[in-house]
C-alpha cells in the first residue's frame, strides 16, 4: 500500500493537469478522432480561440500534441493519454449508471480484471420493479430472451419463466449453455426430465455446466443483451432490480464473465442407457 501512496504523489499533478481543465480534456478528445485545425477545434468544443489556444500551448509543453501546417494532432503519447482519460470517463458514467446495481449488492463474484472494464456498461439501463409491477425486470428480460435464438446463462437463481423459454429454444434446434450450481440443475431436471436434458446435450442444443462455487449472480446473455442480477449484501437474490444492455462492448464484457465461469464448471453427464430407456418408453 505504501508504494501506491508513493506513487500517487509521483503523478498526481499529471492528473491534475487533465481533471483541472475542461479545455485541455475536451482538446485530447477531439484529437482522438484525427488531426483538427483551430476552426474545426472551436465549432467541436464549443469554447473560443483564444481559450483553444491558450490549452494548446499547454499540451504541446508536454508533448502530448504537435503542430504541422495548421493542423493540431495526437503524439504517440497523447494517444495513450487521450484513451486513458476516455476509459475513465467511461468507468465512471457506468458506476454512476449502475450504482444502484452495486451499492448494497455482493460484486465479489465479478473478478476484478472485468470490474477494470466496467466502462463496457456505459450503454446500458436500470430496471426496477414499481409498485404496481414488482415483476418489471422479470418482464424485461423475458421479452429480450423472446427476441434470441441462443442464450447463455450463468446463475445460481431458479427463474421458471426463463427455463421455459430455455425449453422452447432447444427444442426449435436453438443453442443454449447453462452454467448452474447443483440445487438449480436438480431443480432443472425436475421440471425437463433427464431424458429431454440429456437428449438436448447429445444433439448438440444443450451445454450444462454445474459450478460448485456459490456464485452470486445471475448473468444472462443473448443473441443481442446482456441481464445481470445480484444478490443483496444479505445474502438474498434481489429480484426488485437488473442491468440490461444492447451494447457491443457490454455483450462482450458479459461473455468474458459466463467464460470466466465456464473455465471453473464442469460438464453434467446423465447416464446415456437410462436415457436412452427413457426416451423409448416415452415414444411408445
Amino acid at each position: 500500500m505504501d508504494y501506491m501512496f508513493e506513487l500517487y504523489e509521483q503523478v498526481k499533478d499529471d492528473m491534475k493537469f487533465f481533471i483541472a481543465s475542461d479545455v485541455r480534456a475536451k482538446i485530447l478528445i477531439s484529437l482522438r478522432s484525427g488531426s483538427k485545425n483551430l476552426a474545426d477545434l472551436r465549432k467541436e468544443i464549443h469554447l473560443s480561440s483564444s481559450t483553444i489556444l491558450h490549452g494548446m500551448n499547454q499540451l504541446e509543453q508536454k508533448n502530448f500534441i504537435f503542430r504541422e501546417s495548421g493542423n493540431y494532432s495526437l503524439s504517440q503519447t497523447g494517444e495513450v493519454v487521450a484513451n486513458k482519460l476516455i476509459d475513465v470517463m467511461r468507468s465512471f458514467y457506468s458506476l454512476n449508471l449502475c450504482e444502484g446495481l452495486f451499492l448494497n449488492h455482493d460484486i465479489s463474484c465479478i473478478p476484478p480484471e472485468l470490474f477494470k472494464d466496467i466502462g463496457c456498461l456505459e450503454k446500458s439501463f436500470i430496471v426496477k420493479s414499481t409498485s404496481t409491477n414488482i415483476m418489471r425486470p422479470q418482464e424485461v428480460l423475458s421479452e429480450f430472451l423472446a427476441k434470441s435464438k441462443n442464450f447463455k446463462q450463468l446463475t445460481s437463481v431458479y427463474n421458471p419463466s426463463s427455463v421455459q423459454i430455455f425449453m422452447e429454444t432447444m427444442e426449435k434446434k436453438g443453442q443454449v449453455q447453462l452454467i448452474m450450481t447443483e440445487g438449480i440443475i436438480n431443480k432443472l431436471v425436475e421440471t425437463a426430465g433427464e431424458a429431454k436434458l440429456g437428449k438436448w446435450i447429445n444433439d448438440g442444443h444443450l451445454k450444462l455446466m454445474k459450478i460448485d462455487e456459490d456464485i452470486k449472480i445471475s448473468l444472462t446473455t443473448g443473441d443481442n443483451f446482456i441481464a445481470l442480477g445480484l444478490f443483496s449484501t444479505d445474502g438474498a437474490y434481489d429480484l426488485n432490480i437488473s442491468l440490461i444492455s444492447h451494447g457491443e462492448d457490454a455483450i462482450s464484457w458479459g461473455n468474458r464473465l459466463f467464460d470466466h465461469y465456464l473455465q471453473l464448471a464442469t460438464p453434467v453427464v446423465f447416464d446415456s442407457k437410462e436415457i436412452r430407456d427413457e426416451i423409448v418408453a416415452l415414444e411408445k
